[in-house]
């Protein structure tokens, strides 16, 4: 092998394995202070490209899931309302029943006119005033299938569930209960006698059954809802697994990495030192031979 002076092929050599040493070492402390193994594209481009998708996916179903956590707040609102409304419509039967009994006074008849207006009235108020955010709920404005977002995908038929029949107009008019379509257009009709008090006991508890069957639908959406939500938490924990295995670092592996590479620069530092002496020693002594 000659010995050269002006290209020192060791020291090319060893200052090469201590620049890839130093990569490497840069490489697993990246990897250690962010957790990481994957920081950039250029570190795996294949798992780069598939761990976006999956945290997508992860984004879409936590707001999936918040999704569905407000539509079950909006049909609980829902179903308390329509619960005060039966409360009153019940009281107004009761009421009914009482007054088709001929053994009350006109002090008393009167006085059960009065309540039946005054919780007429409550269940309009309350029909008009039930919202939830900020959106009616009982008013008719939102009597139309009311669509959630179930998924992170747009495909309706596996993405969204539409509530039926809950939101409709709940006010005393819109339950058949007095006036429009009611055989009754006012109070004071309704119990203008016993016997109209009698008929009117009918017409309250087909209101009442119509309330509680809207209750009861809400019921069943809130039970399905609570499926989704149990299913929406499975898939993003296993998303969050996938996403885990192809991102994260494997710490016990990295910080052999790291001492490894830390030895690594160590000796190739160490050699370079020795190989920048060796052949000018050698050539060095060579010539002061001659002389």
């Amino acid at each position: 092998m000659p010995i050269v002076i002006n290209t020192n092929m060791s020291a090319l050599r060893a200052q090469n394995a201590l620049t890839r040493a130093s990569w490497s070492l840069n490489t697993s402390l990246e990897r250690l202070t962010t957790g990481n193994r994957i920081n950039s594209a250029k570190d795996d481009p294949a798992g780069f490209y598939y761990a976006a998708g999956i945290s997508s996916q992860i984004r879409g179903t936590s707001v999936a899931y918040n999704n569905v956590s407000l539509a079950n707040n909006m049909l609980a609102t829902a179903t308390g309302d329509l619960d005060s409304i039966n409360n009153q419509i019940e009281r107004i039967k009761d009421l009914a029943t009482q007054y088709a009994n001929e053994t009350i006074t006109e002090e008393e008849k009167a006085a059960i006119r009065d309540e039946v207006q005054q919780r007429i009235d409550e269940i309009d108020r309350i029909a008009e005033e039930s919202k939830f955010n900020k959106l009616n709920l009982l008013d008719g404005s939102k009597s139309g299938p009311v669509r959630i977002q179930i998924g992170a995908n747009a495909d309706p038929s596996t993405n969204a569930i539409y509530i039926e029949g809950v939101f409709e107009k709940a006010d005393s008019e819109s339950l058949n209960l007095i006036g429009g379509s009611s055989k009754f257009a006012t109070v004071s009709a309704a119990f203008a006698s016993a016997s109209a008090a009698a008929e009117f006991i009918d017409i309250a508890q087909a209101s009442a059954d119509m309330v509680t069957q809207r209750i009861s639908k809400a019921g069943a959406y809130e039970s399905r809802f609570s499926s989704v939500m149990d299913s929406l938490m499975v898939q993003n924990e296993n998303l969050n697994s996938a996403y885990s295995t192809v991102v994260e670092a494997d710490i016990a592996s990295e910080t052999a990495n790291f001492v490894k590479n830390q030895l690594l620069m160590q000796t190739a530092s160490a050699m370079l030192t020795q190989a920048n002496q060796l052949d000018g020693v050698i050539a060095l002594q060579l010539v002061n031979s001659l002389v």
